[in-house]
C-alpha cells in the first residue's frame, strides 16, 4: 500500500500562515507581472474581443491591424486587471483558517475574483472602447465621450457578467490548481501543469458570462446594454437555430471562443502566476539575505539554511517555515 504520510494536502497547516512579505511587495509584484502579461497578450485580447465584437473569425487580419493600439495609454489598467488576482489569491490563502479543508481554497479564489471585478470593470470598460476605436485615442479621452454621451451608464457596462464571471472563474480556478497538485502529487516544477489545467477547465466554465460581458463592453454608450439573460436567451436562440448537431457545436464553440479564448486565458493564467511567484521567491530570498546580515551567529545556526533554497520549493510552506524561524526578526 502505497504510504502517504509524507504527501502534500490541500488543507495542510501550512496554509495557516500568514504571508511571509508584506501586502504591498506582493501587490507590487502581481502588477509586475501584469505588466509583462499586457505587453506580451495585448495584441491577442484585443484580437479576441474584436472577433466577438464583429462576428469574424479570430484569425482574421482586421483583428490583428494596431494590436497596440491604446496599449501604452491603458498600461497602468492592464498592469492591474492582468496582475491583481494573484496578490488577493495569496492573501486569502495566507489568511485561512486552520484545517478548513479545499473548500477554503475555492473561497479564497472566489473572493480574489470578486474584488477583481469590483474595482477594475470602469477601467475594463474604458480599455475595451479603446480597442474598438478606429483611431487612436488616449483612455481620457475616451472616457469622457463615454459620460458625454451615456452619463455614468457606459461605466457599468459589463459590471453584472464580469462580477459572475470572475467569481465562478476564480473560485474554479484557486480550488482546481490546488486540488490537481494534490490529487497527482505534482512537484513544485510540475505545478504550472496543475495551473494550465485549472484555468483552461475555469475558462469553459465561465465562457457563457464572458461572451455576455464582450457583448455588454461592444454596447455603443448612447444604448441602453442588453442584461446577461438576453444576451445568454440570444445565443441559445442562435444555437438552436442551426439545422445539425455539429453546426449547434460549432456555432457555440465559436462564440464562446472555446479554443484560442481557452488557450490564451489558460497560458495567460499559468505564465501570470509563474512571473509572480517568481517575484514573491526574489523578494523573499532578498528579505532572507538582509535578515542574515541582522542575526548574530548562535542566531544563524538556528535558521535551517536547506529552507531558502535557490528555487521556489512551495511558497504557502514557505510562509509557515520562515515565520516560525525568524518571528523574533521580522524584517519590516
Amino acid at each position: 500500500m502505497k504510504d502517504k504520510s509524507n504527501e502534500w494536502t490541500p488543507n495542510n497547516a501550512d496554509l495557516e500562515a500568514p504571508a511571509a512579505v508584506s501586502e504591498s511587495v506582493s501587490f507590487l509584484c502581481g502588477l509586475l507581472s501584469g505588466i509583462f502579461q499586457a505587453g506580451l497578450f495585448n495584441p491577442i485580447d484585443r484580437a479576441l474581443y474584436l472577433s466577438v465584437k464583429e462576428h469574424r473569425p479570430f484569425l482574421s487580419r482586421l483583428n490583428f491591424e494596431a494590436p497596440y493600439r491604446g496599449f501604452f495609454q491603458s498600461l497602468g489598467g492592464r498592469a492591474l486587471s492582468g496582475g491583481l488576482f494573484y496578490p488577493l489569491e495569496h492573501f486569502f490563502l495566507s489568511y485561512s483558517p486552520p484545517d478548513a479543508g479545499p473548500w477554503a481554497n475555492f473561497l479564497a479564489g472566489t473572493g480574489a475574483g470578486m474584488i477583481n471585478a469590483l474595482l477594475l470593470n470602469p477601467l475594463t470598460a474604458v480599455k475595451y472602447k479603446t480597442w474598438g476605436s478606429k483611431k487612436p485615442q488616449s483612455m481620457m479621452v475616451v472616457a469622457q465621450n463615454m459620460y458625454r454621451k451615456g452619463g455614468m451608464r457606459p461605466f457599468f457596462n459589463g459590471f453584472q457578467p464580469t462580477l459572475y464571471r470572475d467569481v465562478i472563474f476564480g473560485g474554479s480556478y484557486t480550488y482546481l490548481r490546488l486540488e490537481i497538485k494534490y490529487w497527482f502529487q505534482l512537484s513544485d516544477e510540475q505545478q504550472w501543469i496543475g495551473n494550465l489545467v485549472a484555468a483552461a477547465f475555469a475558462t469553459v466554465l465561465s465562457g457563457p458570462l464572458n461572451l455576455a460581458r464582450n457583448v455588454q463592453y461592444s454596447t455603443k454608450s448612447r444604448v441602453i446594454r442588453p442584461s446577461v439573460g438576453e444576451v445568454l436567451r440570444d445565443f441559445l436562440t442562435q444555437i438552436n437555430e442551426q439545422s445539425t448537431l455539429t453546426k449547434k457545436a460549432k456555432h457555440a464553440q465559436n462564440r464562446l471562443r472555446i479554443g484560442w479564448g481557452t488557450a490564451r486565458v489558460a497560458v495567460g493564467m499559468t505564465f501570470g502566476h509563474y512571473i509572480y511567484e517568481e517575484l514573491i521567491w526574489f523578494a523573499l530570498n532578498s528579505k532572507e539575505r538582509v535578515l542574515s546580515r541582522e542575526l548574530n551567529e548562535a542566531e544563524k545556526e538556528e535558521i535551517d539554511s536547506s529552507k531558502y533554497p535557490n528555487r521556489r520549493p512551495s511558497l504557502l510552506k514557505y510562509h509557515q517555515t520562515y515565520r516560525k524561524k525568524t518571528h523574533k526578526h521580522e524584517y519590516k
